[in-house]
Parts: C-alpha cells; sequence; structure tokens
C-alpha cells in the first residue's frame, strides 16, 4: 500500500515498479544525539580530572617535599643528631725503635782489621765491658807516643832534681833550676795529652797494636755489624754496634692525617704486641709533614718496657685515644650519602620539607659517621632513606 497522501501510480507505470518508501531521522534527533555526546565527554574528562590525586613526592636541587601519609614516608626513618666524644681511630701497626737518647752508636776510633768479637746481638753488657778488638798501627803510634812522653817526663825529672842538688851546692845558678823545672813541665803536659788522646778513644790496649773498643754505657746489644778480619775505618756510614737502654722504648707508627688532627703530644696510645700483651705509651712526637702518597704522618710513642714484651724492631698494633675535649655530632652512618665530590645530608625544615644539607665527615665506627661542620647537635635528620632522596633530587629538572 501506498503511504496516504502518496501520487497514485498507473499500475503499469515503470516508477510504480522501482519506487521504495524512504527510511529518514528528524533533524532535531540527530542534534539531541551529538549534544549527549559532547556533554557525555565532558563529565567523563571532568570526574577523571577530580580523581586524580596531587603527588605525594616533590623534588628540586635544594631538597624533597614528601605529602602527609605519603608512603614515601615508610622508607625514611628520621633521628635527632647528639654530640658526644670523638669515635676512636682506628688501630694501625707500629713497629718498636729506640731511644736515641738512651742508645750508643759504637765505631772503631781508629782504621785497622777485627780480631775478635766477644759479644752477639741481644746480649746485656755493661759500661766499661769489651766489645770487640782491632788490630791496629794506629794504635801502635798513639802508644808509642804516650810511652815516648812518658820516658821524657821521667828524664825531665832527673835533670830537674839534679839541678837543684847542684844549685845547693852553689854549683849552679837559680836559673838553670828553672830552666829544667820548666822543661819538666812541658814534658809533663805532652804525656797528658798523649794519654788523653788515647783515653779519648774509649779503649784498652790489649797488646802488640791491639786495642778493645769498650762499651761507654749499659745496655742491650741491639745492632751488630761487624765480623772478624773485618777492615773498618772510623768514618764508616753506620755504627758497627748499638747499645740501648730498652726499660724504654720508642714505638714508631704512622697515622691518617684525619686522625692526627684530634691527636696531641701527650695523649695516650694503647699499645698490643703479637701475642696480646698491651702496654700504655705517651705520644711524644707528631709530625708537621704529611705523606704526599699514603696521606699519612709519622708518630712516635714512647713506653716502658722494664720485662722486654717489646722487642727491638718487632710488629706491634697502637690505638691512639683521642683528647677528652674532642667533641663531634654523630649520625647514621645511612645518614651521609655523596652525590659526587661533596657529602651531604637532609635535614627536616618543617612537617614536609627535607632539606639538602653538606657536611664534612670526619671517622666512621660501628654504624655511626662523626660530622666535623655541616650540622648542629639536636637537628633532626633522615636516619634511613638519604639515598631515595637523593635520587629524587638528582632527578628533578
Amino acid at each position: 500500500m501506498l503511504p496516504s497522501g502518496a501520487p497514485s501510480i498507473p499500475s503499469g507505470s515503470p516508477m510504480r515498479r522501482s519506487w521504495r518508501p524512504t527510511r529518514w531521522v528528524p533533524v532535531a534527533g540527530v542534534g539531541l544525539i551529538i549534544l549527549i555526546g559532547v556533554t557525555t565527554s565532558f563529565l567523563v574528562r571532568r570526574t577523571h580530572e577530580q580523581a586524580v590525586p596531587a603527588p605525594n613526592i616533590q623534588a628540586d636541587k635544594s631538597g624533597v617535599v614528601l605529602a602527609e601519609g605519603a608512603p614515601q614516608w615508610d622508607f625514611v626513618k628520621l633521628a635527632v643528631a647528639e654530640e658526644g666524644p670523638g669515635l676512636s681511630p682506628l688501630p694501625v701497626p707500629g713497629r718498636v725503635g729506640f731511644d736515641e737518647k738512651r742508645t750508643a752508636n759504637i765505631g772503631s776510633p781508629l782504621s785497622g782489621r777485627v780480631e775478635h768479637i766477644s759479644v752477639g746481638l741481644g746480649d746485656v753488657v755493661k759500661s766499661g765491658d769489651k766489645l770487640f778488638s782491632v788490630r791496629s798501627r794506629d794504635f801502635a803510634e798513639l802508644d808509642k807516643e804516650e810511652a815516648t812522653t812518658r820516658e821524657a817526663v821521667r828524664v825531665k825529672r832527673r835533670l830537674r832534681d839534679r839541678a837543684k842538688e847542684l844549685f845547693q851546692l852553689n854549683a849552679v845558678s837559680e836559673k838553670e833550676v828553672l830552666a829544667a823545672e820548666a822543661e819538666l813541665r812541658e814534658a809533663e803536659l805532652s804525656m797528658k795529652a798523649a794519654q788523653a788522646k788515647q783515653r779519648s778513644l774509649s779503649v784498652a790496649a790489649g797488646g802488640d797494636n791491639l786495642f778493645w773498643v769498650m762499651a761507654p754505657r749499659p745496655g742491650t746489644i741491639v745492632s751488630l755489624d761487624v765480623y772478624a778480619s773485618q777492615e773498618i775505618t772510623p768514618d764508616r756510614a753506620g755504627p758497627v754496634i748499638r747499645i740501648s737502654d730498652m726499660d724504654e722504648v720508642l714505638i714508631l707508627a704512622e697515622m691518617l692525617e684525619i686522625d692526627a688532627m684530634d691527636v696531641k703530644v701527650g695523649s695516650q696510645a694503647l699499645i698490643r704486641t703479637r701475642d696480646g700483651i698491651e702496654r700504655t705509651g705517651t705520644v711524644q712526637f707528631i709530625s708537621t709533614v704529611v705523606d704526599p702518597q699514603r696521606q699519612t704522618a709519622g708518630v712516635r710513642i714512647k713506653a716502658t718496657n722494664a720485662d722486654m714484651a717489646l722487642k727491638p724492631n718487632s710488629f706491634v698494633e697502637v690505638t691512639f685515644q683521642l683528647d677528652e675535649n674532642v667533641r663531634r655530632v654523630r649520625v647514621d652512618q645511612d645518614a651521609v650519602v655523596s652525590d659526587g665530590s661533596r657529602s651531604t645530608i637532609f635535614v627536616l625544615e618543617d612537617s614536609n620539607r627535607l632539606q639538602k644539607q653538606e657536611v664534612q665527615p670526619g671517622r666512621r665506627r660501628d654504624g655511626l659517621v662523626e660530622l666535623r661542620t655541616g650540622l648542629a647537635s639536636g637537628a633532626r635528620y633522615v636516619a634511613k632513606g638519604a639515598l631515595l632522596l637523593l635520587n629524587q633530587v638528582d632527578l628533578a629538572d
């Protein structure tokens, strides 16, 4: 059937065979659909914008802000910086040496050949003990000089006595007596000079052209560099024998420059031998020159050694005790992080702001770090999680 109002078409007409009803949508309906779509899109976008929360963490180059209740707080631990005694330096190796003030370096006063050695390394000697003998032509000359002057004194004395006897008999004048006495005094002076020269050698005659070198002081033979038949001279580079009083010794050690800054002359040091013997010593000297390669300073410690537990040239362990006035701010070792050339720490400025702050760390011991500068006692700092915060700072534009 045709729709109402449609024109009539003859039944045989071609138009009647091809006509079909047209499907259409009112214009007002299309506009409504578009409006609904736009409105829906706006509402969805607005709802999405309202659902996105503010960021939990905000970072810049100087620090980090963590929102209250942010999950990052679970990885951050705050602590309060406290001041305490400086952390003790780590033990350093040391070597037992000799106190030069209690040590005698002995050589041969004259050139010659060593004949006999009567002591060995480690022997204890008394002052005046024989150490080694030397056969020397120079000693024969000294011996001859002393004998010649002694004989001259004997002759001059006889001549003086004879002159006195003749003067009493009025056979000679008083002038001749005075001349004889003057010659005697000159001979005596020459003899005393020859004897003093021989005594200054600290040797004792031992026979034909032979002398013994004597110990100038009591002590222990700590160095022996001589053998029989050795040719020696007074100008040799090192001593033949060294004798040292081992009741007190010096410990020679090297300590890091940063540790040497807190150790003073007069400070105490604990000395431990390899077999566990402990001894307290006193710092006598700290070098003002730092080794450029090792960044260490030389230190000398004086220690008593009546029991000879500290053996010469042996190695010991030395622990230095700091001056009691040295005080440092201490923090957890995880609190100090490095951003390259500087060490930093994060300090709580308010309830949310963690400020990056440069510090100068010192020694590290038992999970703690002492700070020389950069943080005051009582400040709240990030004890755990500082590395996480540093990473956020590094990522900040």
